[in-house]
């Protein structure tokens, strides 16, 4: 069973003025987020309230979310230009 995926509202303004070919690129990895809420990023970094988010890289950029096993969904809080 798929996870629903959301965005936060910034993090989907920031996906919406992306080039196209970047775009889908993104939205690609959010599928596969769906199909496995269960993978490790390649960082991980702690929100304000102490949350252990999982960090993506793909392309140039970073995509953070965390997967709300307890109601099948993946939170993505954040994409933005990876650090070089």
């Amino acid at each position: 069973m798929e996870y629903e995926v959301y965005l936060r509202r910034e993090a989907f303004d920031f996906l919406r003025q992306l080039r196209r070919d970047d775009r889908e690129h993104l939205l690609g990895l959010l599928r596969r987020l769906a199909r496995d809420p269960f993978q490790s990023g390649d960082f991980s970094e702690r929100d304000l309230s102490g949350r252990q988010l999982e960090g993506v890289i793909i392309r140039r950029y970073a995509v953070l979310f965390w997967a709300d096993h307890a109601v099948k969904e993946v939170k993505v809080t954040d994409v933005r230009l990876a650090d070089r």
